[in-house]
């Protein structure tokens, strides 16, 4: 069996020097992901494509590997393909040797009715109440023309065939036959994929990633272009964040960019966070946390030789987006900043998770730029946001790079990812010692308070829940409520591991309470 490798069709315009290196690093990177699956799987360069070969070992293919052996390591290998950069598309394809006295022949039938044999097994179903041409492409010195062997090949199939028909142009399946001196090739199926550049074509990039949409499009979208990427997150929320976060990022480098040794640099930002709320406009709470965002990570790519800052900026999608606030933003870093999703709209970023396999899980990964600021600047003024800077000592940032956590993502255990899908309580009714903490802001409360019967509730705003309920009563339970529960959920995560069991998630019933 043999798997034909188109590259990228982008690669072939390339000098004959880069071309073969950029050839040369994708036949590495395919024998290293086919390793895996089977270590006599070979990979063969040519000029203009590779092929696979899983059965060249002929003493191997007669004592060991059964048909049923081949098909499952070729399923794993188109598997595998499907997930390469740098594969325009491949084809699948059984070879079969022909007797070369056969060819010799100056009568072709019994040459013609052995590839016709072979053409009958393989699609004599596929064409039923179907239209279908051959096409015939020879390599070699035969005593038969392309055109004499495509006739004889559709008068057979139409004689054995079930309704069908051979139509010349546009038909419903074109069957391919390859003959390369004694050597025939049938084409099984053609599969389409990604295209992108080889790992290790471009230098290193550092890209910022928050866990919803666009983090992951933006990400994706520099692996597209060759990029060796490493992961920066800033940790707003506590540790249930940071493993939801971790487990997108282990799934993105695992079936796209695993020939890379990826990084996952993570920086703890909720004292920060609690600085710009308590010390800072809210207007402009938000267009000072991104400049944060660049001012660390233009200091981890001076330390670490980082090229450029991906971020996942869209102009325009959201307040702080704009054009003047994303000048405003970048004076923060002397690195390049790139934004590969700047032109595209909400739905295009949307469908692309569809097709990577993001999408399920940037659904149950909110986004928080709503608790930090309700009503974002559109248009802030540099020397605006420089006055609101000078309120916070950038000494938090300091101590934040201090206690950065730096991780492989191939030590990330999938078991630990999976910690976050921890069944959490959840109370609807408040028993009678109960305590229910409301972490909201002061001006969500104001909007709505919250009022139940013979309970006590507590306001402690999500930015001090993680250091105040430390202060509290441990007798008691406590019941957390936020108006999306998203913060109730992530602060209950994180103090479940320091090993408090004494909290729940409250989750209120119109009839035992109300929001005034």
């Amino acid at each position: 069996m043999k798997i034909i490798i188109k590259p990228f069709s982008e690669i072939m315009i390339k000098s004959k020097p880069v071309r073969k290196r950029y050839l040369q690093v994708l036949q590495t990177n395919i024998a290293r992901s086919l390793k895996m699956i089977d270590e006599n799987i070979k990979t063969h360069l040519f000029y203009d494509k590779l092929e696979i070969n899983f059965n060249a070992n002929k003493k191997e293919q007669s004592d060991i590997v059964n048909n049923d052996k081949l098909e499952e390591i070729k399923i794993g290998i188109i598997k595998k393909l499907k997930f390469i950069p740098w594969i325009e598309f491949f084809i699948d394809v059984e070879s079969f040797k022909i007797d070369k006295k056969l060819i010799e022949k100056e009568d072709n039938k019994e040459v013609f009715d052995f590839i016709f044999s072979k053409c009958k097994d393989f699609y004599l179903n596929k064409i039923t109440n179907k239209s279908f041409v051959s096409r015939v492409r020879r390599n070699g010195i035969h005593n038969f023309s392309s055109i004499d062997l495509e006739r004889y090949v559709w008068g057979g199939l139409l004689k054995y065939s079930d309704n069908a028909k051979v139509k010349l142009k546009n038909p419903d399946i074109t069957i391919k036959i390859e003959v390369k001196n004694d050597d025939l090739f049938l084409v099984r199926d053609k599969f389409f994929w990604i295209g992108w550049y080889p790992v290790w074509t471009q230098d290193k990039i550092i890209s910022l990633i928050s866990g919803w949409f666009d983090s992951w499009v933006s990400t994706y979208s520099m692996m597209k272009r060759g990029c060796k990427v490493d992961y920066l997150f800033f940790n707003l929320w506590g540790s249930a964040h940071e493993l939801w976060v971790k487990q997108v990022s282990s799934y993105l480098w695992k079936n796209f960019w695993i020939w890379y040794d990826a990084r996952f640099i993570t920086i703890p930002f909720e004292d920060v966070i609690k600085e710009l709320v308590e010390k800072v406009e809210s207007r402009f709470r938000w267009i000072l946390l991104k400049r944060y965002f660049l001012k660390i990570a233009d200091r981890l790519s001076k330390e670490h030789k980082y090229y450029a800052i991906v971020k996942w900026d869209s102009l325009g999608q959201v307040s702080s987006q704009t054009l003047k606030n994303m000048f405003v933003i970048d004076k923060a870093s002397e690195t390049l900043v790139l934004r590969p999703l700047i032109s595209f709209n909400k739905q295009e970023i949307v469908d692309i998770t569809k097709d990577i396999g993001t999408y399920d899980f940037a659904c149950n990964m909110p986004e928080y730029c709503w608790v930090i600021s309700d009503k974002p600047a559109t248009w802030a003024r540099l020397e605006q946001v420089l006055e609101q800077e000078e309120k916070i000592d950038e000494i938090i940032l300091d101590r934040a790079i201090e206690s950065k956590k730096v991780e492989y993502l191939k030590n990330i255990l999938d078991s630990k990812l999976n910690s976050s899908e921890e069944e959490i309580e959840i109370s609807y009714i408040p028993w009678k010692d109960e305590i229910v903490i409301d972490i909201r802001k002061d001006e969500d409360i104001k909007k709505k308070s919250l009022h139940l019967e013979n309970t006590k509730i507590l306001k402690i705003p999500f930015i001090n829940i993680n250091s105040e309920f430390k202060k509290l009563d441990q007798t008691k339970t406590y019941l957390f409520y936020c108006d999306k529960w998203v913060l109730s959920k992530l602060h209950w995560l994180y103090l479940k591991e320091l090993w408090f069991n004494n909290i729940k998630i409250y989750r209120y019933l119109e009839t035992w309470c109300s929001l005034k």
